[in-house]
């Protein structure tokens, strides 16, 4: 029984560690689009 339990939390942390870079970059490039569009909305208001 015990064994069993090790095993499901090794196999746990293994997928996580494969999705957390992959949801990282997703936050990344998500920040990055957010600042992208902010610069170009305060660069409209200047325009007017």
């Amino acid at each position: 029984m015990t064994p069993d339990i090790f095993n499901q939390a090794a196999t746990d942390s293994r997928e996580i560690g494969i999705w957390l870079p992959i949801i990282g970059m997703i936050i990344v490039f998500l920040g990055m689009n957010m600042s992208i569009e902010i610069k170009i909305q305060k660069d409209e208001e200047e325009d007017d």
